[in-house]
């Protein structure tokens, strides 16, 4: 959850990017560094393996703004699939504040989609997460490729519960930073209601428009 730190006035929240092997969880982050100044962003941190998937994680900080006189940072992270660094998993997936789940819309991945939703859910919670009550997106990423699903098909299989969803092609550095708005509004609406009890005087002192790039 959340991590509130009194003596530097930051609010430090944090998100992960689940989804299949290649589905484009990496790429995400990139793009978001790519289409953020350097005023919101701290900087890209990649550890993969040669033939460019991600072999540990991904590590993005970016700033989103003010919550009353607190400052609010999100910390974005890749999830690896694999199970070799399952306690690399564990630890990433401490404090997870929401999440976006990153579906690879060709027709071929739809098993491995499921698969990785059943997973991600399943991961949250054992660290003991409730995990209906998480921010969260749906993302449905290379929408750019031939031989790719129905918007309505992976809904069906992967939103049923109709949480916010967007179309995506991340290596064009489409829909992504919208995806991450919304779940950056979900986050701060969170905060904004836990945040009157951390404050002495109770008042509710709204907040400003996140990435505002």
């Amino acid at each position: 959850m959340a991590f509130t730190n009194f003596e530097t006035k930051d609010i430090h929240c944090k998100v992960i990017y689940f989804g299949p092997s290649s589905s484009g969880k990496s790429e995400n982050l990139r793009s978001i560094f790519n289409q953020t100044s350097a005023e919101i962003r701290s900087g890209l941190l990649e550890l993969q393996q040669e033939d460019g998937s991600t072999r540990y994680f991904d590590f993005l900080p970016l700033s989103i703004g003010q919550l009353g006189d607190f400052h609010v940072k999100l910390h974005l992270f890749t999830l690896p699939v694999s199970s070799l660094y399952q306690s690399t998993a564990s630890v990433i997936l401490r404090g997870v504040d929401g999440f976006v789940f990153v579906a690879d819309s060709r027709i071929e991945s739809l098993i491995e989609n499921t698969k990785a939703m059943n997973k991600c859910r399943r991961l949250l919670q054992d660290e003991g997460y409730n995990v209906a009550e998480l921010p969260r997106v749906i993302q449905y990423n290379k929408r750019d490729l031939d031989g790719i699903l129905p918007i309505d098909i992976l809904r069906q299989e992967l939103n049923s519960a109709g949480y916010p969803d967007f179309e995506t092609c991340a290596t064009q550095n489409v829909g992504v930073m919208e995806c991450l708005e919304s779940l950056a509004r979900q986050i701060m609406d969170k905060l904004e209601q836990g945040h009157q009890s951390i404050t002495p005087s109770g008042q509710n002192y709204g907040h400003s428009d996140p990435l505002s790039y």
